[in-house]
This record gives structure tokens, C-alpha cells and sequence, in this order.
């Protein structure tokens, strides 16, 4: 691919040396067409190559996007891990109508006791 690079910049020289060679610039200009010319098929490849990894550039970027989309969404929701009692990982508002609402993601132990849930904090939850 540097190759091509070089080819590129080599094309675009010679089209400089050819439009400069000439006192008349008219003449010059029909000169650097003509090696512009000589070359369009390396200069089409080019294009074509470029706009394919454009395309592959946005597919990535899609797919990050909707990736990040899910785990955000993901997150919001609370996660149960089953261990004798449970484990909960979930999203705590503070009641105060803060910009930050809900904070978390905060992990609490959940077991009965006579009857009655009882939560035990255990921390903020890796992410």
C-alpha cells in the first residue's frame, strides 16, 4: 500500500512538472492532463480502494455505537446472581432529582429472614 502512496505522489509531480515546463500555461495544462490521463486507471484504483475502507471505517463505527448502546442498556437494568441468597448489581436513584440519577451501578446481598428481604450494601459493582 506505501506503493501506492509513492505512485500517487510521483503522478502528482510529474503533472506539476508538466503544467511548470511550459512558458504558456494553456499548453502546460493540456500537458499535465495528458500524464493525468496516462494514469487515471492507478488513480481509479485508488478511489475505489478508499472508499472501501471508508465503508469498512463506518461499519466498525456502527457497530461500536450500537455495542455501546447495549451495554449501556444493559446496565440500567438489574442483574441477579443466584448464591444461597442473591446478589443484586443495580441502579440506585437518590430521590433528590439530581442530573446524575440513578447513580451506580451498587451491588447489595438479598436473603429472607423470618419472612422479610433483607439488603445488605456491598459496594459500588465493577463495570
Amino acid at each position: 500500500m506505501a506503493t501506492v502512496g509513492k505512485n500517487l505522489i510521483l503522478i502528482y509531480q510529474a503533472m506539476l512538472e508538466a503544467y511548470r515546463s511550459e512558458a504558456n500555461k494553456e499548453i502546460g495544462a493540456r500537458k499535465a492532463l495528458e500524464v493525468y490521463d496516462k494514469s487515471e486507471a492507478e488513480i481509479s484504483d485508488v478511489d475505489y480502494y478508499l472508499r472501501l475502507i471508508e465503508d469498512l471505517k463506518r461499519s466498525f463505527q456502527e457497530g461500536l455505537k450500537a455495542l455501546e448502546e447495549a451495554r449501556a442498556k444493559e446496565e440500567k437494568r438489574a442483574r441477579t446472581i443466584r448464591t444461597g441468597g442473591s446478589v443484586v448489581i443495580k441502579l440506585v436513584p437518590c430521590g433528590k432529582h439530581c442530573s446524575g440519577c440513578p447513580h451506580g451501578p451498587y451491588a447489595y446481598s438479598v436473603h429472607k429472614e423470618g419472612g422479610r428481604q433483607i439488603w445488605k450494601y456491598l459496594g459500588r459493582a465493577e463495570r
